[in-house]
């Protein structure tokens, strides 16, 4: 299993770009679990603490196709030190505001500038491999490997935040991601080699994208998907609370992450005969059924193997999407087209987000799960639909 993925980190650069890559992603599964335990702890209420986080995760998806443009423009280095500047800042004055209990909007105002300048290093990172690799089979097997990488992310950030929360305080899980992102990026912008640089003949790539009937609904079904996972992390968090085991809500997210980190080494070790639209079908449609699991959990305990196996088939589903955008957009617009799957997930977390916050203060925690198993229906049914997609063999 392991040997598509050696020789992919055979390729000259990328241990370094991987491994800085993956520090600085760590701020993207810490900051919106973050930003909950600080505002609930502050209000005791999940419906504001999400609707804080779902600024952020607007506002990023707002900004993150601007911000992609800009790099296939401009080139990574200047905009992420510029992206992690605004973001640390920001990071700053949402502590400040939150602590000091200032006016919510500023709360909002701060958050919403936290999300809009997250650094994009998924994207950043996924263009470095296209340019090193090319039309070359192993693209497909790194780009499941950044699937993979990406889940790790997710199995350690939330654990870090939710720990240090419980055990320090809200305020420690927020300056630890602020620190890891900082360590990333700028160990990630000195690795001069594998930048791709700036990119020309892109100008107006964005609008034709969205006007592309097999990329938009490549985009939808991102969107279902990404307001499924918003309603996961404040139902994790609300679920392992009420049954007294609030230490272990990162955990319970971070198995869910290890079940898909384990589906993609597995799926990207593979050879598929099948066409990549039609196993994009699939895995969706598997997303959708591990993401019911949840709903039988009647304890933590039962909660822990059921968050494994719920998710088995996302990162399976994110590599097939991210491989359909590689092939249907131009070249010169691929860190773009990257950054509009990562807009739509974090739209969808900006809708799953409040929505299963707001379910679980007027029921139980049982109802985000209610979120979390609908949006991934949709998604499925988004995926299944006549995605007509033409991507190039």
């Amino acid at each position: 299993m392991t040997s598509p993925y050696r020789r992919a980190l055979a390729t000259p650069g990328a241990p370094g770009f991987v491994v800085a890559a993956f520090v600085g992603r760590l701020p993207i599964a810490m900051v919106g679990i973050g930003t909950i335990l600080l505002v609930q702890a502050r209000t005791g209420s999940y419906g504001i603490a999400g609707a804080v986080a779902a600024g952020a995760a607007l506002s990023e998806a707002v900004g993150a196709p601007l911000v992609g443009r800009a790099l296939d423009r401009l080139g990574q280095a200047r905009v992420l030190l510029t992206c992690l500047t605004v973001h640390l800042a920001a990071i700053v004055g949402l502590i400040g505001a939150v602590r000091a209990g200032a006016p919510e909007p500023l709360w909002f105002l701060a958050a919403a500038a936290c999300g809009a300048a997250m650094p994009p290093v998924g994207a950043c990172v996924r263009s470095r491999w296209t340019a090193q690799l090319g039309d070359d089979p192993l693209l497909g097997s790194a780009l499941a490997l950044e699937s993979a990488i990406d889940e790790l992310v997710f199995i350690l950030g939330p654990t870090i935040i939710t720990v240090l929360a419980a055990t320090v305080s809200p305020v420690a899980g927020l300056a630890a991601s602020a620190s890891f992102g900082a360590v990333g990026v700028v160990a990630l912008v000195r690795q001069h080699s594998t930048d791709p640089g700036p990119t020309r003949g892109g100008g107006g790539t964005r609008i034709r994208m969205l006007r592309e009937p097999a990329t938009r609904r490549l985009v939808l079904t991102f969107l279902a998907t990404g307001a499924a996972f918003g309603g996961l992390d404040v139902s994790m968090v609300a679920f392992s609370r009420a049954h007294g085991a609030g230490a272990l809500g990162g955990a319970l997210l971070g198995l869910v992450a290890l079940g898909s980190g384990a589906g993609g080494l597995a799926y990207g070790a593979r050879s598929h005969r099948r066409v990549l639209e039609v196993r994009f079908r699939l895995t969706a449609g598997c997303l959708a059924l591990g993401l019911c699991l949840p709903l039988l959990a009647p304890g933590v305990l039962v909660m822990m193997p059921l968050a494994v196996v719920s998710g088995l088939a996302i990162a399976p589903a994110l590599i097939n999407g991210y491989g359909l955008i590689e092939r249907l957009v131009p070249p010169a617009a691929r860190t773009e087209g990257f950054a509009w799957l990562v807009t739509a997930i974090a739209t969808g977390v900006a809708i799953g987000s409040p929505l299963a916050g707001r379910l679980i203060d007027a029921a139980t925690p049982r109802a985000g799960f209610v979120v979390v198993a609908g949006c991934g229906a949709l998604a499925a049914v988004i995926a299944a639909s006549d995605m007509a997609t033409r991507a190039k063999p």
